[in-house]
């Protein structure tokens, strides 16, 4: 059972509004099956105080408790990620940020701004660094990769995890690690 969060009477209608975050304040009660499926960047459907279906995503533990992915009941799964990163780049591809020739460079996904809270991708040549803001982005941090890949195919030749402090605490953490193709060399002369 995919853990419910019950929302306090009248604090669902900013999620009305597609607002992308569920203040810690504005929920009444969690109901899962045991302790561990609330576990933080845990998936969470998120329901009004009469029952209803409103919201579905990332639960973390602070003022900001959900961090929603979805105002439809929908898998996340491998195929939602990589129509959500087809998506970004469309937008970008439109403002002309994919092919310009005068930069290489762009935030390929921005958050709250693409639907995406909680996660930023930026393009650097053939490069993407992913950083995750929140527990749950950093759990899907390699389905978020897969959905780079199948986007951009060979044009990307190397992802890297750029990890925030917020994620720190989460077991097996680095600064930076490569989450596919090679780390870069460099040309230095001492």
């Amino acid at each position: 059972m995919t853990p419910q969060i019950y929302l306090r009477k009248g604090k669902e209608e900013s999620l009305m509004r597609r607002h992308p975050w569920i203040f810690s304040g504005a929920i009444d009660y969690i109901k899962a099956e045991d302790e561990s499926e609330i576990a933080e960047g845990a998936l969470v459907e998120v329901y009004t105080r009469s029952g209803e279906f409103i919201a579905q995503g990332h639960y973390q533990i602070g003022s900001i408790a959900v961090r929603v992915l979805s105002f439809c009941r929908e898998t996340i799964d491998q195929e939602w990620w990589n129509r959500r990163i087809a998506v970004a780049h469309d937008v970008r591809r439109t403002l002309g940020l994919t092919d310009n020739p005068d930069t290489n460079c762009y935030r390929l996904v921005h958050g709250e701004g693409d639907a995406l809270p909680g996660l930023v991708v930026d393009i650097y040549g053939t490069a993407a660094v992913v950083q995750c803001h929140s527990v749950g982005m950093y759990h899907a941090r390699m389905e978020i990769a897969k959905a780079i890949r199948a986007t951009y195919g060979d044009k990307i030749t190397a992802i890297y995890d750029k990890v925030r402090r917020r994620c720190r605490t989460t077991p097996g953490w680095a600064p930076w690690t490569v989450i596919c193709g090679a780390a870069p060399t460099t040309n230095r002369t001492s």
